[in-house]
């Protein structure tokens, strides 16, 4: 009984020490760096050009997969495409851009925790840019379309496990963490396939398995209803996902909003669009696009006519199986001739070869086009070679037998859904612009919070010159890069016409919307590839699919978060646990030290 008094009495005493020994180890200290700002100049500079790839590689990777179905169908060219994409882009980024963004996107590792080292909070979302705009870089220059979202989240993901280990990272689904990135992978294409599909469906009972002479009529007849779909989803994309500010706005007041504004869409299609579409695809009128905004005033034949593609393409192909003997052309007639009636025909030549050689008009040199005098075009080509390719988005020679089993029809009942494709495509890239830049420069918004007050807060202000950076590298990485990922996709998947592709940008915004709204996590990108597989699969067969590039694509989704988090994490704690220089040794003073 003394012996085990004594060790209780003893015992007692160790385990308060203990304990109070691992309060003191665990508690946080603060550096000495906390609230005092404009420290790390380097470091500033570094994030400021790492945020620039990131922004890069987005314009490259996403707004090219936004665009290339476009392309693909042939509704934009692949240069009109990038043009358009630019000026919607940047539009979307100053308009409509956050101007207050989180201090760790999506939320995946808790500030706080970083609270007491502000500067490296700092250095490792300077890093995130880094991991996230290299990963998708390589993903671009393999031609794989993958989320920049989830990009930023596995870059995101590095810091936390390299900081704090498996504990610093949010894991759970019903607090939106790295659960729900996975499931994404799988409810993304599910739901948008699912929407994309019935759009496409629906049109094609309507009105492309119709004969050609009734479903142009049927197409008008429908077209203020589609206008009043395509709108209301462009509206409630906008309002619930494209628009930051109006995220949280209640339903009360976005749901009137956006049936009101697509019925006002509607009514303006029915007197403008409508007749511009009769008069240009079925009258064959001569109209610029721009008309279709005064279609009324404009007098009837007054810009003549024009003969379409797939008329003249009928043209040439009757041409082409017409006997020699029936050919109206004077070559055929001469081929019959003999020699000696050839030699015997009479030469006319021509006012210029008549005249004196004193009297010949001396040609002008010719002059060079704006640019191509400055070397323009060739620098162009330079810079950026794809961007004057001409063969980006047609279909290949092997992807032949796939689209031999598509479901197929008249060139002139495909023009009417060119502009609803063309509509959906602009407005999905305003949105874009305006909500998924903060993937690119909400890191560096830290990184400046941080240098500019010294401390860490959980929300930053976004400069609408920070805004104007990243929308401009967006464009650059699109015009110089952007052909890859379109060249990559475009008839590759499944082929492309302007009905489906209107189908697929209208089921991915919606589901985007929807799902924004009620908390599912979802990807634009992967809506985007998911509604495309289904709605080639509505041809009936998988044969007209490719499972092969589809496979490649989703195993590109998987590794983005994993890949990114591995080299961000590294590379975090190679940086922050490496030896620093002693303050007085002239290291980084420009300097030579003194003896």
């Amino acid at each position: 009984m003394k012996v085990s008094a004594m060790s209780g009495r003893f015992m007692l005493p160790l385990a308060v020490l203990a304990a109070t020994l691992v309060s003191a180890y665990s508690k946080q200290i603060d550096s000495p760096e906390v609230g005092v700002p404009f420290l790390y100049k380097g470091l500033i500079v570094w994030a400021f050009f790492w945020a620039f790839l990131d922004a890069y590689t987005i314009g490259a990777n996403d707004v090219a997969n936004a665009f290339a179905n476009a392309v693909g169908a042939g509704t934009l060219s692949h240069r009109t495409a990038c043009l358009i994409a630019c000026v919607c882009e940047l539009v979307g980024v100053v308009a409509l851009g956050k101007r207050v963004t989180d201090t760790i996107r999506k939320k995946m590792v808790k500030v706080d925790y970083f609270n007491h080292d502000p500067y490296v909070l700092a250095t490792g979302m300077s890093l995130v840019n880094v991991g996230s705009g290299g990963w998708v870089l390589v993903a671009t220059l393999l031609s794989m379309p993958v989320s920049t979202t989830h990009s930023v989240v596995g870059a995101t993901i590095g810091i936390g496990m390299s900081a704090f280990g498996t504990e610093g990272v949010e894991w759970r689904f019903e607090k939106k963490g790295f659960t729900s990135v996975v499931a994404s992978w799988f409810i993304s294409p599910a739901l948008s396939g699912t929407a994309g599909a019935l759009i496409y469906m629906s049109a094609k009972i309507l009105v492309l398995k119709l004969p050609l002479q009734e479903a142009i009529p049927r197409f008008l007849t429908l077209a203020p209803v589609y206008l009043f779909f395509v709108f209301g989803i462009i509206w409630g994309f906008m309002f619930m996902k494209g628009i930051p500010a109006m995220k949280s706005t209640p339903y009360e007041v976005t749901v009137p909003l956006t049936i009101g504004l697509a019925v006002l869409c509607a009514i303006l299609g029915m007197i403008l669009v409508v007749p511009w579409l009769r008069r240009t695809i079925v009258d064959k009128e001569n109209l610029p696009w721009y008309t279709c905004f005064y279609t009324p005033c404009v007098g009837v034949g007054s810009m003549g006519y024009y003969t379409p593609s797939w008329e003249e393409d009928g043209k040439d192909a009757e041409k082409a199986q017409m006997p020699m003997q029936q050919m109206p052309d004077t070559m055929a007639q001469i081929g019959q001739m003999a020699p000696q009636q050839m030699q015997q025909m009479p030469m006319q030549q021509t006012p210029m070869q008549q005249m004196p050689m004193q009297q010949m008009p001396m040609q002008q040199p010719m002059m060079p086009v704006m640019g191509s005098a400055f070397g323009a075009d060739e620098l162009g080509k330079t810079l950026s070679p794809g961007f004057y390719a001409n063969d980006i988005g047609r279909k290949r020679d092997e992807d032949a037998a796939m689209h031999a089993h598509a479901f197929v029809v008249s060139d002139q009942l495909e023009e009417m859904f060119k502009f609803l494709q063309l509509v959906s495509c602009c407005a999905f890239s305003v949105s874009h612009g305006a909500n998924d830049v903060a993937n690119a420069v909400a890191p560096f918004c830290t990184v400046w919070a941080v240098y500019s007050t010294g401390k860490v807060s959980s929300k930053n202000d976004v400069p609408i010159w920070l805004l104007v950076y990243g929308g401009i590298a967006l464009d650059i990485g699109l015009l110089t890069m952007g052909h890859v990922i379109m060249q990559a996709l475009g008839n590759r998947i499944t082929l492309q016409t302007p009905s489906r592709g209107f189908a697929i940008e209208c089921g991915a915004m919606l589901v985007v919307m929807i799902a924004s709204r009620i908390g599912i996590p979802v990807s634009t990108t992967h809506c985007i590839s998911g509604a495309t597989i289904a709605v080639g699969l509505c041809n009936g067969t998988a044969a007209a699919i490719n499972i092969p590039l589809i496979c490649v694509i989703f195993f590109g989704w998987i590794i983005t978060c994993p890949s990114a988090a591995f080299v961000t994490g590294m590379m975090f704690w190679g940086i922050c646990s490496a030896p620093r220089p002693m303050p007085g040794n002239g290291i980084f003073s420009g300097k030579l030290p003194e003896a």
